[in-house]
C-alpha cells in the first residue's frame, strides 16, 4: 500500500471516529436535557396540584388538571395512597399527525403537603418523534453532509501534498530491484527536494565509479593479455583465443591452422653486439611479421616465448598455411642485408593443423616440435607436423566460387537465435549467418575473412 493511501486512510479514519463519538456525545447530551426539561415541568405540574389539594376537592379540581395535563402533555394523573389508587383522571385523546407514534413515560411523585399520598402521572415522551422529523434532523444531516465533503478535500489535498513523496518512494524501489541509469533520475515533483536531490548525485557517484571501474577491468584485461615489450598479444591471450575455438559452441566443426615462427635469440645478441642494434633487428623483424600476417583477416600473432611469435589462422588449410610460410620466407630475403644476422638462417616455421575437440596443450606441442624439426633442416625454412588429422578446408577458388554463388543467390541463409532472461521472456534475437556448399552450411566465422580477403565486403553488405 502506498505512503499517501495508507495516510488518507488513517486521516479518514480518524475523522471518521471523531465524527461518530461528538454526534454520539452530542445526541445523548441533548436527549438528557430534554428528559431533563419534561421532568421538571411534569414535577411543576405535580407541585401545583398539590397545593390545590390543600383547599379544593380532587373532583372539582378535574378541568384545572385537564388544563395542566394539556400543558405538559400528560395523558394520565393517578393519585395514590400508599399503592393504593384513589383517583383516576386520563385526559380526552386529541389529534395526532399521522404516522405518528405514541411513547410514554412515568413519573411518581410524593406529595408534600399531603404525607403518606403520591401522583403517577404518565405523559407523553418528547424524544419519541423528534427524529422521526425531516425539519428536525435537517440541520444535523447537512452539518454531517459538510464534515464528509470537507474530509474529502482535505484527503485529495493530502494526496497532492504527499505524491512527490510517493514518486520518490516509487523511484527507490526501483533502484532497490537493481535499475540504473538515466531511467531512475528523480523528478522537479519528487519530496523532499532535497532528499531527491542527493539521491540523484548518490547515482551519479556510483554511475562514475561502475565507468571508471569497467575501464580499469579493461586496462587490466589489456596488460593482461598484451605484451608489455612488443605491445602484441601474449601467450595467455593466445591460448585463450585457440581454446575458444577448440571448444566449438556452436558445433559446427571448426578447424585451422597454427605457425610458430622462431626467430634468432635477441637476448645473445643483445650481450654479444650491444643492447640498442638487437633492439632495433628485433623489432625490424617484429614489425615485418605484424605487417605481413595482417593480410589475412582473423588471423592473430601473439608472442608465445621470448623469440618464438604464435600465429592463429582459424579456417585455413595446410596448403594456405604453405603458401603462408613461403612468401613469409620470400619478404626476409627481401631484407637488406646484415653482419649481425645470416638471412640465409633467420626465421624457422612450425605448421600444425588443428580441429575442433583438441587440446590446446596438444596443438602447441605439435607446433613446437615442428618448428624444432624445421630448426634441424638449417636455413629459413618450414616443417609440417606429421599428424594422421585429416585435413578439412577448400581453397582460394573454391572459396571464391562459393561465396560468388551465394552472393548471386541473394545472400546467405539467416537464423535468429533468441536470448531468454532469467524470468522467461525473449530479450533479443541474434542472428547468425550460414552459407550451404552443398553437403553442409559453413559459418560466417568461417567464410568473413575470405569475404574480406577477395574484396568482396561491399557486395556482402
Amino acid at each position: 500500500m502506498r505512503l499517501t493511501t495508507k495516510f488518507s486512510a488513517f486521516i479518514t479514519l480518524l475523522t471518521g471516529l471523531t465524527i461518530f463519538v461528538t454526534l454520539i456525545g452530542c445526541s445523548l447530551s441533548f436527549y438528557n436535557a430534554v428528559q431533563y426539561k419534561y421532568v421538571s415541568r411534569v414535577q411543576a405540574t405535580a407541585t401545583a396540584i398539590d397545593t390545590h389539594l390543600v383547599t379544593h376537592d380532587i373532583v372539582s379540581l378535574t378541568p384545572q388538571i385537564d388544563e395542566l395535563m394539556i400543558a405538559s402533555d400528560i395523558v394520565r394523573v393517578d393519585l395514590l395512597q400508599g399503592e393504593r389508587s384513589v383517583y383516576s383522571h386520563s385526559r380526552a385523546r386529541g389529534y395526532r399527525p399521522a404516522g405518528t407514534s405514541d411513547m410514554y413515560r412515568e413519573l411518581v411523585v410524593p406529595l408534600i403537603k399531603h404525607p403518606g399520598m403520591s401522583l403517577r402521572l404518565v405523559y407523553q415522551d418528547p424524544m419519541g418523534n423528534y427524529f422521526h422529523s425531516l425539519i428536525t434532523t435537517a440541520p444535523l444531516t447537512l452539518a454531517i453532509g459538510f464534515i464528509v465533503l470537507i474530509l474529502f478535500l482535505s484527503v485529495r489535498w493530502l494526496q497532492r501534498q504527499l505524491s512527490g513523496q510517493e514518486l520518490l518512494e516509487i523511484r527507490s524501489t526501483r533502484i532497490l530491484n537493481g535499475e540504473r541509469g538515466a531511467n531512475v533520475r528523480g523528478s522537479v515533483y519528487e519530496w523532499p527536494a532535497r532528499t531527491s536531490s542527493a539521491l540523484d548525485v548518490l547515482l551519479s557517484e556510483i554511475q562514475f565509479a561502475h565507468e571508471q571501474r569497467s575501464r580499469l577491468d579493461t586496462l587490466i584485461r589489456s596488460y593482461a593479455a598484451q605484451d608489455t615489450k612488443t605491445g602484441l598479444g601474449n601467450r595467455l591471450f593466445f591460448d585463450n583465443q585457440l581454446a575458444t575455438l577448440l571448444e566449438d559452441q556452436e558445433k559446427v566443426g571448426v578447424h585451422g591452422v597454427v605457425m610458430m615462427i622462431r626467430l634468432p635469440d635477441f637476448n645473445l645478441l643483445r650481450d654479444s653486439l650491444g643492447g640498442n642494434q638487437a633492439e632495433e633487428q628485433m623489432f625490424m623483424l617484429i614489425n615485418l611479421l605484424s605487417t605481413f600476417i595482417m593480410r589475412y583477416p582473423g588471423s592473430l600473432l601473439a608472442r608465445y616465448h621470448r623469440s618464438d611469435f604464435a600465429v592463429l589462422l582459424p579456417h585455413r588449410t595446410l596448403k594456405e598455411a604453405e603458401s603462408i610460410a613461403g612468401q613469409l620466407l620470400k619478404a626476409v630475403d627481401a631484407l637488406p642485408a646484415n653482419k649481425m644476422l645470416d638471412r640465409d638462417d633467420m626465421v624457422h616455421i612450425g605448421i600444425c593443423a588443428w580441429r575442433s575437440g583438441q587440446s590446446t596443450e596438444q596443438v602447441m606441442e605439435h607446433a613446437e616440435a615442428a618448428a624444432r624439426n624445421a630448426a634441424l633442416q638449417g636455413g629459413n625454412s618450414w616443417a609440417i607436423y606429421d599428424d594422421t588429422l585429416p585435413e578439412k578446408g577448400r581453397g582460394n577458388v573454391r572459396w571464391r566460387t562459393l561465396i560468388e554463388q551465394m552472393l548471386n543467390r541473394g545472400g546467405p541463409r539467416l537464423y535468429q537465435k533468441p536470448a531468454v532472461t532469467r524470468e522467461g521472456r525473449v530479450h533479443h534475437r541474434e542472428l547468425m549467418c550460414r552459407i550451404y556448399d552443398g553437403k553442409e552450411e559453413v559459418s560466417s566465422a568461417e567464410y568473413m575473412p575470405m569475404v574480406l580477403q577477395f574484396g568482396l565486403s561491399e557486395e556482402y553488405d
